[in-house]
C-alpha cells in the first residue's frame, strides 16, 4: 500500500505559487491536464512526483484514454499513486478529488468547499462538485 506523503512545512506557499503560475495556462495533454496539474500540486505540497514516468506516456486525448484504461480507469490510476480513497468529507485544501464533470471523470484539487480543475484557458474553480472519490495528501 502507498504511504501518506508528509506535507512540506511551506506547502501553502508552494501550492499558492503553483496556482498563480498555472492560473491562465491553457489545457495541454500530458503537460497541463487534470492529472499532471494534480500531480504538480502534490509535488508542490510534498516534494514527491507521484506521476513519475507516467508523465511522458501521452500527448493526446486518445493516448491519455489508452493509458487510463491500461491502469484500470482513472480511480484505479490515482489509487495506485496516492493509496486508497477516503471519505470526501475528510478532504481539505491540497487533497485530490475525482469528479464527474459533464459526464466525464476528471481529477481535481480540493480547495475547501470548491475544487480546482484545468480548463481550456486556465484553472477553474468548481463549486459544489460531484465527488466520486477522494484521496488525502497528508
Amino acid at each position: 500500500p502507498v504511504e501518506l506523503l508528509p506535507r512540506l512545512h511551506d506547502w501553502p506557499e508552494r501550492l499558492d505559487a503553483l496556482l498563480r503560475e498555472r492560473a491562465n495556462q491553457p489545457f495541454d495533454w500530458g503537460l497541463h491536464d487534470c492529472c499532471t496539474f494534480c500531480a504538480d500540486a502534490v509535488m508542490a505540497i510534498t516534494g514527491v512526483d507521484v506521476m513519475g514516468p507516467l508523465r511522458r506516456r501521452y500527448q493526446s486525448a486518445a493516448e491519455a484514454l489508452a493509458l487510463t484504461q491500461e491502469l484500470g480507469g482513472l480511480k484505479a490510476a490515482v489509487t495506485g499513486v496516492l493509496g486508497e480513497p477516503c471519505n470526501p468529507a475528510l478532504c481539505t485544501v491540497g487533497d485530490v478529488l475525482l469528479l464527474s464533470n459533464d459526464g466525464r471523470e476528471v481529477v481535481a484539487l480540493c480547495n475547501g468547499a470548491s475544487a480546482i480543475v484545468t480548463g481550456p484557458h486556465g484553472l477553474i474553480a468548481v463549486t459544489a462538485p460531484d465527488v466520486l472519490a477522494a484521496w488525502r495528501v497528508a
